[in-house]
């Protein structure tokens, strides 16, 4: 634990990166409904940079979408903060969602992310909120199921998911969307 709290408060990216082991439960490709959802709500002079890469296909997703997105087969914890204008926007493995947090919070970057609506209630990344100043959360009006390795796709969604947002502006902190 202590170990954990010295790697994030020195934000010492190659210590974490060894840190972070896959996991097979964390590798769930997220079906092209759940970012039809949110499209509307990217603000236009950014790219979409999803960093979590998992088997590419997020890329052929939005491009369906007519977005252009980042979208490369490298560690999301070895990236530094940049000036490019972009926005996060995945579905991240939801191991370890206190270091993801405290990542996309040292980058200062707007951000999209799909996670278990639980995790919002989780102590850790509790800490981390608390800290922090607009960040937004749709409830998900979506619950199709997420789709395996193997390209097959599970009969329904496995808990309540929202997108946590930060830096978005808005109208509401809780904003609620209708399904497309």
């Amino acid at each position: 634990m202590v170990m954990e709290k010295k790697m994030v408060k020195k934000n010492n990216v190659n210590n974490m990166n060894s840190y972070f082991n896959w996991r097979k439960n964390d590798d769930w490709e997220t079906p092209i409904e759940y970012w039809e959802q949110i499209v509307d709500i990217i603000p236009k002079n950014l790219t979409i940079n999803d960093p979590f890469y998992m088997n590419g296909n997020a890329e052929k997703h939005w491009a369906k979408l007519g977005k252009k997105i980042i979208h490369e087969n490298k560690d999301f914890y070895s990236i530094g903060k940049n000036k490019k204008k972009e926005i996060y926007v995945s579905n991240p493995p939801h191991h370890k969602f206190n270091f993801l947090l405290e990542h996309l919070f040292y980058l200062d970057k707007p951000f999209i992310m799909l996670v278990p609506i639980n995790k919002l209630a989780n102590k850790k990344n509790q800490k981390i909120f608390i800290e922090k100043s607009n960040i937004q959360i749709i409830p998900s009006p979506i619950y199709t199921g997420f789709i395996d390795t193997e390209g097959n796709k599970t009969r329904g969604c496995p808990q309540y998911y929202c997108y946590l947002c930060y830096n978005l502006n808005l109208p509401n902190d809780i904003y609620f969307m209708k399904k497309k």
